[in-house]
């Protein structure tokens, strides 16, 4: 019998090596992949794999996450420490080692990072778990891999690296977008169907056209929320806080809109009421009051909420429906 190819073999291992995991391992699993391949890289002439972050939680997860999937120890990375010239080198090299605990961190200056303590890289050399690694973004970007729980920690993993909340252009605590973003396609079409899987819709734009640089977009509120819910964020604290601030601060917004619409739908679920008697008792200019009986992106009108009906005498009374009847009841 021919003997498999080492990278049949090695594709063999991870699905392997994927279904045998526990549900929280398969997280792990994926969330190693989604970081590897937003800000990381698999040596193409040794054995090496690198991740780098600015974030000592993220790169503590990994290193974790690392130890839990291939038994790895922390003894077995070598750590590289980018810093702002103004740093002082023993500053950051005492953060680091205190944040993750590494024995030994070889560093150097790096102007252009804003973060105080810079950005850590940390390598390991080990031809089975390069191949591993390898072989599972392979199965993700193909599509041949199915699993929810690795697909999820996929996303997490790359969030967590490479990924971008946009600020609002006039209110800046509200996010104007989040991004995916990678060159080339691949990736982010890649990541975009995995989204809609999940039920969150984006859509891959260019972010850079010089420089190949495109981007699994994602806006509106209901999305932003299932990111949270589906814990798409949960790996890199400081962007989870940006985006559940930015959610708080959409609601406050949302919460002073739905003012009058609430208070004209517990007027009528008080008594059906004519357009008139609604003016009375709302006490609003009459064209707002038209705005919510009558416009199609009325709070009111598009939740179905209210509708009209004419009486034997030909006059039109406003009424709740029954979703506006439990609404008002609330």
């Amino acid at each position: 019998m021919k003997r498999p190819s080492q990278t049949l073999a090695q594709k063999a291992m991870t699905r392997r090596v994927a279904t045998e995991l526990p549900l929280d391992n398969q997280l792990r699993y994926g969330e190693i992949l989604g970081f590897i391949a937003g800000d990381g890289s698999l040596g193409k002439t040794h054995n090496g794999v690198s991740f780098t972050n600015s974030d000592s939680y993220c790169i503590g997860r990994m290193l974790g996450n690392f130890s839990i999937i291939f038994g790895t120890k922390i003894a077995d990375f070598r750590f590289y420490l980018g810093i702002p010239a103004a740093t002082l080198p023993s500053a950051a090299d005492e953060y680091w080692r205190t944040e993750i605990g590494a024995p030994e961190i070889k560093i150097k200056n790096y102007k252009k990072t804003k973060k105080r303590f810079g950005w850590l890289k940390a390598d390991i050399h080990d031809k089975q778990i390069k191949e591993n690694i390898k072989s599972g973004i392979e199965r993700i970007l193909s599509g041949e891999e199915t699993d929810e729980a690795i697909l999820r920690g996929f996303l997490r993993g790359f969030f967590a690296a490479e990924g971008a909340i946009i600020p609002g252009k006039y209110r800046r605590e509200i996010p104007n977008a989040v991004q995916f973003p990678q060159k080339g396609k691949q990736v982010p079409l890649r990541i975009h169907a995995i989204l809609r899987s999940f039920g969150v819709e984006s859509r891959v734009v260019i972010k850079q056209k010089k420089a190949d640089y495109y981007c699994a977009n994602i806006t509106g509120f209901e999305n932003y929320q299932k990111l949270v819910s589906l814990g798409i964020v949960d790996v890199h604290p400081e962007k989870k806080q940006r985006l559940t601030e930015g959610l708080g601060a959409y609601r406050k917004i949302v919460s002073r809109k739905l003012v009058l619409p609430i208070k004209l739908l517990k007027i009528l679920y008080e008594e059906p009421r004519t357009r008139t008697q609604i003016y009375a008792a709302v006490d609003s200019y009459p064209q707002r009051v038209n705005g919510l009986l009558y416009s199609k992106t009325s709070y009111l009108v598009k939740n179905k909420l209210i509708q009209k009906n004419c009486s034997e005498d030909g006059t039109i009374l406003w009424s709740v429906t029954e979703a506006g009847r439990r609404l008002a009841q609330e």
